[in-house]
């Protein structure tokens, strides 16, 4: 199975051997046909079967890939969220945003557990893309400034 989203803010899982939805993800009823609830990043769990997105609408939100049914949401920063990773060892999610920062949480109860302001604004965006290792302690984060940058 795959996960795809799509402009028309609807998110389906399809069966990769038949092509055929599988299932549609339900979401809050207060981001139905707003613009501001784009998904700018979506990522599966390695092993919970839970599908995680970046919003521009500053939120984080949490699937069950089983229902479809959205189990969690967040305002996670101030700004578009722009970026996810889930760390190797499974427990911490990263997220990266457009107001500057990167954010690390704790993926079972959803605390932040620290927060960094990394990089620059330009042309109204900040963090593109952020990343764990996948075998050494070390998180990245690429903005539009230009810069890569890697925290230990």
């Amino acid at each position: 199975q795959f996960v795809v989203t799509y402009d028309s803010l609807k998110t389906f899982i399809y069966d990769t051997e038949t092509g055929q939805i599988v299932r549609q993800f339900v979401n809050d009823h207060s981001s139905i046909g707003d613009e501001n609830y784009r998904i700018n990043r979506l990522i599966s769990h390695p092993c919970q079967p839970i599908i995680i997105t970046a919003h521009d609408d500053r939120k984080i939100r949490y699937f069950d890939s089983n229902s479809g049914r959205m189990i969690h949401s967040m305002v996670a920063h101030l700004d578009s969220v722009t970026s996810l990773a889930i760390d190797p060892q499974q427990t911490c999610l990263l997220s990266g945003s457009h107001d500057r920062s990167i954010r690390l949480w704790n993926l079972e109860n959803r605390n932040c557990l620290q927060e960094l302001t990394v990089h620059q604004k330009k042309d109204d965006e900040s963090i593109h893309d952020v990343a764990f290792h996948s075998s050494k302690p070390y998180m990245t984060s690429v903005g539009a400034d230009s810069i890569a940058k890697i925290y230990a």
